[in-house]
């Protein structure tokens, strides 16, 4: 018996030693492989990057992961309670791993059949989700429980604190305590409740299972859980206990992800990712400022929209949406479309007893009885069937309705003889009178004239149950005086007069989402920063930026460029072109194609003024082929303009494609005295560390200044040689110099004084020309309007002398806009309500004349001076040595009367076409 109770003893005490040397061989294994701790001491969590207009409005919050660092003295005692009640109590006793707790899990899952409680410490979920996988398995459990132990070694508990409240997911893709309270509740830490601290708490173990969002049972079962612990442990009282539990939270509504000035911002964040690349931007908490306007942008972006919109509605109705047969599908819809309204306009909701969502714009029921109450006995006095009630009285609703948003409303009634339209929405009763529907002809959009008559009998548009877009003129109206005045008498004679007269409804407009597009771009003429950018009606439904990415013909908006050049070519304000089919007579045989102008017709000689501002086509063309392609293709190059230019005559009408962004940035010259003029959309790039990151704005080659040097000397030496040479050298070897080129170098690509005569021109365009429905605007703006083939493209662009704006708009096909939609009807009125945001914002001033330049009175009509004080007299402005009676405009006009060029007469000219 003793030997073997000896036996047994040696056999316990070997398998001990055996026991612990396995044990001792199973730490070695995995410590090795354990990663270094030191890491946590440089915690750099992914933070998210963000795009901020000039005021600092954040346009995007983009990220892999939405945290905000918090430090330890900005979490509140009772945050930091709850997280322990939740998930450690024994977190300032135990060394990283809790025995305790394991056995107590152990036996509570035992009992339970799965998996109810986790016996992981704080510090164990630290090393997990900052150092090791994700991965559920024992060796990785293992390692938990060694790294655990180190790092409790390496940090106080506050750091470890620091760190696992930081990194923590806890559902909504929110991480870490800030974060989550910013995102579940809109509060900062400081602001949190015991019963909102309980709630984000409890989301730690399962944050789907228990999402006040998903499953508001679980998480209110679960947030019980959490207080009971925290009483429990003694970290709240009974008082403050029972108040969490019957605490009414308001849960902030998630709305979806904010991207404003969407095509800034995008075209922002995609030069910033191919500088930085993508995952560094995601985590590294970059801060992008942008030159934007945020104030003026949005105005940008709701005159676009409003502009698309009216020329939509010039090309006629596309119809209802759809028609809903019975009533209970249309009270099914009203009742759809308040309980939507409600989300819409709410920021917060709370939980009913039951549960369920209460927003808290929503009001009593008591509003929907009354409103069917007074429907009922509306229709019980009613003698005739012709009139439907207002039913808006005290419904609050109203205030959360938008007066530039488009609501779908069900059609009630149609009446022929009123001209009325009845509708619903949102169980709230409006009509449409005849002028907000009598624009719905058929749709059918051609460039050839067509004559649509008004619609006067809605019927024919219109029925009972069908699904219309409208908006909103008025929230509340009497309907009396919308009764079409052919009706009017009949309508007070009626019997039903003194009942419809005193109801109350929305005054609506019929409505549709526009299928043209449109775009803008803004700048400022001195330092290029863009003011606003708008790339298309909607950056929701189509990400494609027109101002950018698309090039479309400029047509008659290239004008101003090429006259530009004309200036700089022996052209001045008061030079005579030919408007007449003879004009063209002596052009090149790269004219394949029938120019004409817009109204048909041909009015002989006119001024190059005149012919700039009233937008001819035929002097434009003959400009162009006395300055010649070459010297126009030079011309455009040298002044930054980054069209690929066709290389025959059709250039002189725009018929190559342009961006909006360069034709605009190319206008910005005249106003900024004939500088270069690079947009420039980015203003800091920062990121988390404090480093300045430079992004190019541009793709062209830059001109060094020692490159700009040589140019100058190289137009010194020309000049050299035409001026200096001696008397026996022949005419052909001097060298001709033009005069405007001597200022250029560096940025000033243009002459000042022809900047400043081309700003004069254009001025005129506003003041007199195709362009004057804007001169109410300002007396200081210039621009010009822009029109293609076929009514495919409109333009207007323009300036004053803080802003440089243009506006597109067209359709992404290339099919035409309709007969008549001109740059001045399609484009100029949204230039014009803008400009009239932009000036009132950024003010503005008269053009200084440079040196170098005078007045004279001329003969507008005939560029002559100016004979007595005629009704035709105008004060014109020229380059000093070019008006009209000095030397050098005698020269030019005997070499003109010298030109023995042939013309043709009208018929033979189309006849050799």
């Amino acid at each position: 018996m003793k030997k073997i109770l000896i036996r047994l003893s040696i056999f316990i005490v070997g398998s001990g030693l055996l026991g612990a040397l396995v044990v001792a061989l199973v730490i070695a294994y995995f410590s090795f492989g354990l990663p270094k701790i030191s890491t946590l001491a440089d915690y750099n969590p992914p933070i998210p990057s963000q795009i901020m207009a000039r005021d600092g409005t954040v346009l995007t919050e983009i990220g892999k992961e939405t945290r905000y660092i918090a430090k330890m003295d900005e979490i509140p005692k009772r945050v930091i309670n709850a997280f322990l009640s939740a998930e450690d109590d024994n977190f300032y006793e135990h060394k990283g791993v809790d025995y305790l707790g394991v056995m107590r899990a152990f036996i509570a899952n035992l009992r339970a059949g799965k998996v109810v409680q986790g016996g992981s410490t704080i510090t164990q979920q630290v090393a997990k989700s900052l150092l090791l996988s994700r991965e559920r398995s024992i060796s990785r459990k293992i390692k938990d429980f060694l790294l655990a132990q180190r790092i409790e070694e390496k940090f106080t508990k506050e750091e470890i604190l620091f760190l696992y409240l930081n990194q923590v997911y806890l559902g909504g893709g929110y991480y870490g305590v800030k974060a989550a309270f910013k995102g579940y509740f809109g509060k900062e830490l400081t602001e949190a409740s015991i019963a909102e601290s309980a709630i984000v708490a409890g989301l730690l173990v399962a944050p789907g299972r228990y999402s006040p969002y998903i499953n508001p049972q679980y998480a209110k079962k679960r947030q019980g859980y959490v207080l009971g612990r925290m009483y429990a442990t003694g970290k709240i009282t009974e008082i403050e206990y029972n108040e969490a539990l019957a605490e009414k939270i308001k849960f902030r509504i998630k709305k979806g992800g904010e991207f404003k000035a969407g095509y800034l911002t995008d075209w922002v964040r995609q030069r910033i990712v191919e500088e930085v690349g993508n995952d560094k931007f995601l985590t590294d908490g970059f801060k992008v400022v942008t030159t934007i306007d945020f104030e003026l942008q949005q105005v940008a972006e709701k005159e676009v929209y409003k502009g698309v919109k009216e020329i939509d509605k010039r090309q006629g109705f596309k119809g209802p949406l759809r028609n809903i047969e019975t009533e209970e599908k249309v009270k099914e819809l009203l009742l759809k479309q308040r309980k939507d309204l409600h989300e819409e306009k709410s920021t917060y909701f709370t939980l009913k007893d039951d549960l369920s969502r209460l927003y808290e714009s929503e009001i009593s029921e008591e509003i929907t009885e009354k409103r069917e109450k007074h429907t009922l006995g509306f229709f019980e006095k009613l003698r005739s069937k012709r009139y439907y009630p207002g039913n808006i009285k005290e419904d609050p609703i109203l205030d959360m309705l938008s007066d530039d948003k488009m609501y779908e409303a069900v059609v009630r009634r149609v009446d022929n003889r009123s001209r009325i339209v009845y509708v619903s929405f949102a169980g709230l009763n409006g009509f449409i009178p005849y002028e907000g529907f009598r624009w719905a002809h058929e749709r059918n959009i051609s460039e050839e004239r067509q004559y649509y008559p008004y619609v006067t009998r809605p019927s024919t548009i219109l029925k009972a149950g069908d699904v219309i877009q409208v908006s909103i003129v008025s929230k509340s109206t009497g309907i009396e005086r919308h009764i079409w005045r052919g009706d009017q008498a009949n309508f007070k004679k009626s019997r039903d007069y003194d009942l419809v007269k005193n109801e109350k409804y929305i005054h609506f407009l019929l409505d549709q989402e526009p299928e043209a597009e449109g775009a803008l771009v803004s700048l400022d003429p001195k330092t290029g920063e863009l003011i606003a950018l708008v790339g298309g009606a909607d950056f929701e439904k189509s990400q494609f930026d027109r101002a950018i990415q698309s090039h479309r013909q400029p047509g008659s908006s290239f004008k101003p460029i090429l006259f530009a050049a004309g200036l700089e070519n022996g052209f001045t304000p008061a030079s005579t072109l030919m408007d007449s089919p003879e004009a063209l007579g002596g052009v090149d045989s790269s004219l394949n194609w029938k120019p004409r102008n817009y109204d048909g017709k041909f009015k002989g000689p006119m001024t190059f003024r005149n012919s700039l501002e009233t937008s001819r086509n035929i002097p434009t063309i003959r400009l162009a082929s006395d300055i010649g392609v070459e010297k126009i293709t030079e011309f455009t190059k040298r002044i930054g303009f980054k069209a690929k230019l066709d290389q025959d005559l059709s250039l002189a009408l725009g018929s190559f494609g342009v961006t909006l962004m360069d034709i605009v940035a190319t206008y910005a010259i005249f106003p900024n005295g004939g500088k270069i003029v690079r947009p420039k959309s980015i203003i800091s790039v920062v990121d988390r560390y404090g480093k300045n990151y430079e992004i190019s704005e541009h793709n062209e080659e830059k001109v060094t200044e020692e490159q700009a040097e040589v140019k100058e000397e190289e137009a010194k030496e020309i000049l050299e040689n035409n001026t200096l040479g001696t008397e026996a050298e022949s005419e052909e070897d001097k060298v001709e110099v033009n005069p405007y080129h001597l200022a250029l170098g560096g940025d000033q690509v243009y002459d000042p004084r022809l900047a400043y005569i081309m700003t004069n021109l254009l001025r005129g365009v506003v003041q007199n020309g195709t362009g004057r429905r804007v001169k109410d605007v300002s007396a200081f703006i210039g621009g010009k309007t822009g029109t293609t083939n076929n009514y495919v493209d409109a333009w207007f662009l323009g300036f004053a002398s803080n802003i440089v704006t243009g506006v597109w708009t067209g359709f992404d096909n290339n099919k035409t806009l309709g007969w008549g939609e001109t740059g001045a009807k399609s484009a100029l009125p949204i230039w014009k309500e803008f400009m009239r945001a932009g000036i009132k914002k950024k003010g503005e001033y008269d053009y200084q004349a440079p040196l170098g330049v005078v007045n004279v009175l001329i003969d507008k009509q005939t560029g002559k001076l100016a004979g007595g004080s005629g009704q035709g007299n105008f004060l014109e402005t020229f380059v000093e040595g070019t008006e009209p009676g000095s030397k050098v405009v005698e020269d030019v006009e005997k070499l003109k009367s010298d030109n023995n060029t042939q013309f043709l007469e009208e018929d033979d000219y189309y006849n050799n076409q």
